[in-house]
């Protein structure tokens, strides 16, 4: 049915309530949010020392009493305006912001939507001013007493708007999200002491943390012990731009991202440029869904970021987003790969009785282990990875890995096995047995060393696969090498060409059913392409092309390619093995974010044994 045609509406303006309530609809939207904003000022307002008060999860009260600046009580009154604020005065603060609020109207939507009291004063002042408004209208203003400072209470939130109300979960849920906003800003403002109550009892408390201990603390007691003890501290600085913060390994990962904190000049945010090169750098060392942990903090001058594109300020747009990424995605692969300095750092899941071998840099200026009991750094090491060569004698790791790769081992063979252990050039130490055709038993100068030989081969050859494809290292038939498919097989070989040719291989159809294989890269036995491409052509998870810094058709190859655990290898093959590892990067995951290596220190065995006891 057609409206009748009417007059064009007339322009109004809104009531100060009606719009302040529209605002209200996207800074506020549940307790959690009202906190966040609540915060945000307490923070601006240079606060060493935050309480919060609830009842009800937050719906009923909640409270925000900090020692911070104050607000004037002349003040008060303008503050409840819409876009009154003390943080901007101008276009030019606006390109480059420096405080976590600047709008001027979170308190004037809370205010429409809830029981509003804010009582504050301000250091030099004999007594403070209470402001009380209910539903965007002020009810009483008058002198109180109170210490230096400014106490918020929202009571009865949404009481004027029910519809709004229904959409709240139960006061349990609510708290979850007012905890998670807590530890997001305590994780960005450590000299700040936090306190979170519930009905007067206390349920979080983090204390201000002004060194580096402390703040591992905090860190610890957000994430847990076994994140800290399984993650990396960083600190870089490149082109205006600085990156530190703690990188978790990749053996340690979740099956969700919810452990993830990334700040922008101290403000917690969600942003597709930071999510791409997070995940790029962690490509080719995790499962594609399993997720990292990190709490990193990238600092950044305030005129080359604009937080003034999202209502709840969660997003924020950067002025040069490739100068960005390209920072982030290099240095978090280099650190993942380098794992603790410029030498591969052997990474464990935390367990008892065993610990990560963290290879630590010499550049002070680049990776340092946060002071504090749980650390993941051992005394670093010089490597020359002139010594990293292979048996002449291992005739099948010669078949195994190509030719170009193939050198001695006489410089580590002609020592004793006390001397290679010791040898501070050889982290991994010397083997000394083969259990069960699967792991390989070596003895370094930190103790015992057990090497998973399968996952090892597959990253050595991965890395190596890379390589040849970036130098396009590649090597062409005589004669072509033929393998029969399926109508499947083939059908997946017409969809994924590209991504095959991009992994080194030249492949062709030769006729129905018939594939034939012109070359391939360096890194593989010829002899295993016709099954290793049919193999490849039978995945059921789909793959794509990527890139060579983090290629699925290379990192199945490898897997494929690599040692099988039921190969016995002997002395020379295992040294080999070990020798090669250490000169590959990222050697302390395989290709699918499993832990190639375990170190067990003198100290963990005899815990094991109670020696000393």
């Amino acid at each position: 049915m057609n409206k009748p045609v009417t007059g064009p509406s007339r322009v109004r303006r809104l009531d100060a309530t009606l719009a302040n309530q529209i605002a209200a609809g996207e800074v506020v939207e549940r307790p959690a949010s009202i906190l966040k904003e609540l915060l945000e000022n307490s923070l601006d307002a240079q606060a060493s020392r935050i309480t919060i008060q609830l009842q009800g999860g937050g719906m009923d009260l909640l409270s925000v009493e900090d020692n911070g600046t104050g607000i004037l009580p002349e003040d008060l009154p303008l503050a409840l305006e819409r876009h009154a604020t003390s943080k901007v005065s101008s276009w030019e603060d606006l390109q480059a912001i420096q405080t976590m609020g600047f709008r001027g109207e979170a308190l004037p939507a809370i205010a429409s939507v809830a029981r509003m009291e804010i009582l504050s004063r301000t250091h030099d002042a004999g007594q403070g001013a209470r402001l009380q408004v209910h539903g965007g209208e002020v009810l009483a203003s008058e002198p109180a007493a109170r210490a230096p400072g400014t106490t918020v209470q929202v009571a009865d939130l949404f009481y004027n708007v029910p519809a709004r109300r229904k959409f709240l979960r139960s006061a349990a849920a609510e708290l979850t999200r007012i905890q998670k906003v807590l530890r997001q800003i305590a994780l960005a403002n450590f000299p700040v002491a936090f306190q979170l109550l519930q009905n007067r009892r206390s349920l979080v408390q983090y204390p201000a943390a002004t060194d580096a201990e402390a703040r591992s603390a905090r860190v610890a007691s957000i994430l847990g012990e076994g994140f800290l003890a399984n993650a990396l501290y960083l600190e870089q600085s490149d082109q205006g731009m600085s990156l530190r913060g703690w990188l978790g390994l990749p053996t340690y990962n979740r099956a969700r991202g919810d452990e993830q904190y990334f700040f922008v000049n101290g403000r917690p945010v969600r942003d597709p440029v930071l999510t791409h090169a997070l995940r790029a750098a962690y490509q080719d060392v995790l499962f594609q869904d399993r997720h990292p942990l990190f709490v990193l903090y990238l600092d950044i001058p305030a005129e080359q970021v604009d937080v003034n594109v999202h209502p709840a300020k969660a997003e924020v747009r950067f002025r040069d987003s490739r100068a960005v990424h390209d920072f982030l995605f290099h240095t978090l692969r280099r650190i993942i790969a380098e794992q603790g300095g410029d030498k591969p750092q052997i990474s464990v899941p935390v367990q008892p009785a065993m610990r990560p071998l963290g290879l630590a840099m010499d550049n002070p200026g680049a990776i340092r282990p946060p002071s504090g009991p749980s650390s993941a750094y051992v005394p670093s090491f010089q490597q020359d990875l002139s010594v990293v060569a292979e048996a002449r004698t291992a005739a099948y790791w010669e078949q195994m890995v190509a030719a170009g790769t193939s050198r001695s081992v006489e410089n580590c063979v002609g020592q004793s096995p006390q001397e290679q252990s010791l040898a501070p050039e050889y982290p991994l130490g010397q083997a000394v047995a083969q259990i069960h055709a699967r792991f390989i038993v070596a003895q370094n100068q930190e103790g015992m060393i057990l090497v998973d030989q399968h996952a090892a081969h597959e990253r050595i050859l991965y890395e190596k696969m890379k390589k040849d494809c970036q130098s396009e290292d590649k090597q062409q038939f005589v004669i072509p090498e033929y393998v029969h498919v399926t109508a499947a097989q083939m059908a997946c070989f017409e969809e994924q060409q590209e991504a095959l040719r991009a992994a080194g291989l030249d492949i062709s159809v030769a006729g129905p059913g018939t594939l034939a294989i012109h070359g391939a890269l360096r890194s593989l036995d010829a002899r295993n392409f016709a099954q290793l491409v049919a193999e490849l052509l039978d995945m059921e998870k789909p793959w794509g092309q990527g890139d060579v810094e983090g290629n699925p058709v290379l990192a199945e190859m490898a897997c494929r390619a690599a040692i099988k655990t039921s190969r016995r290898l002997n002395m020379d093959e295992m040294n080999s093995l070990l020798r090669q590892l250490e000169a590959t990067p990222r050697f302390g995951q395989c290709n699918h974010g499993r832990p190639t290596v375990v170190q067990f220190s003198l100290a963990d065995l005899d815990r094991l044994f109670l020696r000393g006891r």
